[in-house]
């Protein structure tokens, strides 16, 4: 029996916790159910529920327990709206990737 845990290569946070407006610098802090693995001080986008990017991030910390992660993270970049679609736009997503793994033979 293992633990199930998640590999993450963005922060995925709904709306509602992403601070408005974001200031680069500032530490914020977030909470994510489930176990979930982050690389620590390695840029990724923030981005909300339906996978629109808000800006880049670095986790600064974070633990695990209880079927929670906690952590800490800290913006380096806010998009302006240009860049912001852009980065939206530029998303794979899983079952993309799915569906061109599955027609390679």
């Amino acid at each position: 029996m293992g633990n199930p845990f998640e590999l993450q290569a963005c922060l995925r946070m709904d709306k509602k916790d992403i601070p408005n407006p974001l200031e680069i610098g500032k530490k914020y802090n977030f909470s994510k159910n489930g176990h979930r693995l982050f690389q620590i001080k390695v840029p990724m986008d923030l981005r909300d529920e339906n996978w629109i990017a808000y800006g880049r991030c670095v986790i600064t910390e974070y633990t695990l327990g209880n079927s929670k992660t906690v952590g800490t993270y800290v913006v380096v970049k806010i998009f302006d709206e240009i860049q912001g679609e852009q980065v939206t736009k530029a998303f794979v997503s899983d079952e993309d990737v799915d569906a061109v793994l599955a027609d390679i033979k």
